[in-house]
């Protein structure tokens, strides 16, 4: 049985008859993994973490010879990100951002980029000041990161150059030009700013989110195609969101 050591985010938590954890985690080095803490609600010695989802951990594990379920051996507690659980908000933010990487990434699926966005989102997330846009800002590199990513080079039903107008189809996962706009009728209009706008933060440093702004028109545009493109593709059923909804809701 190898064992292993990596770094580790808690995507989920569940008790496991009366001292233990059934884990999920999003490592460093393995990708997605499900873990056994046995003992870990007694031995605080062996376990200097209580695995809290969101945490940031450096983990050993027992690498499981039949089915999915490792052994962790060892687990030390890096970053709890205390000032996420103190506002609402953020903890539903950095919870879809794990209910995000739960639905596209397959058990052991490695991604190393995807490990650090995550990180470094929760640490901005974390931090004393909101950051605007954090949420989209983690869609956008999360998608091209993953190769779920809508083209947005061409028209994405006949590989033309577009021009002028354009639409966005998240059905067919990419723009489409005007000659073309009859083979969506879902297609949603687009502006050339949000387009831009996109291939902007593909690009962009995560560093530099502090200082990034978008217009309100080009948001509304793009939270839509967004969410759209990423329910589509991925799964609806983001509990997060649906209990960030009820907060706003609660406080009109």
């Amino acid at each position: 049985m190898a064992i292993h050591k990596t770094e580790a985010i808690v995507i989920d938590r569940k008790d496991y008859r009366e001292t233990s954890y059934l884990l999920s985690f999003f490592t460093a080095d393995f990708g997605k993994i499900h873990a056994q803490a046995k003992g870990a609600k007694r031995k605080i010695d062996k376990f200097g973490s209580s695995f809290v989802p969101l945490s940031f951990n450096k983990i050993v594990f027992y690498e499981s010879v039949q089915g999915n379920l490792n052994i962790i051996s060892q687990a030390d507690l890096i970053e709890h990100f205390g000032g996420i659980d103190k506002d609402i908000e953020k903890y539903c933010y950095g919870s879809y951002f794990l209910e995000l990487i739960n639905a596209a990434m397959g058990i052991g699926d490695k991604n190393k980029e995807i490990f650090t966005l995550l990180k470094n989102s929760l640490s901005f997330l974390d931090e004393d000041d909101k950051i605007p846009h954090i949420v989209q800002v983690f869609e956008i590199k999360f998608l091209n990161l993953s190769g779920v990513k809508p083209n947005l080079d061409c028209c994405v039903h006949c590989s033309s150059q577009i021009l002028d107008k354009i639409k966005f189809s998240y059905v067919l996962g990419g723009l489409l030009c005007e000659k073309c706009f009859g083979f969506d009728q879902s297609a949603q209009d687009l502006m050339q700013g949000t387009i831009a706008t996109l291939k902007h933060i593909e690009k962009m440093e995560l560093e530099k989110i502090r200082g990034f702004k978008i217009v309100p028109s080009v948001f509304i545009e793009l939270e839509k195609i967004l969410r759209t493109f990423i329910n589509y593709h991925l799964t609806g059923d983001f509990k997060s969101l649906e209990l960030l909804k009820k907060v706003r809701f609660s406080y009109v």
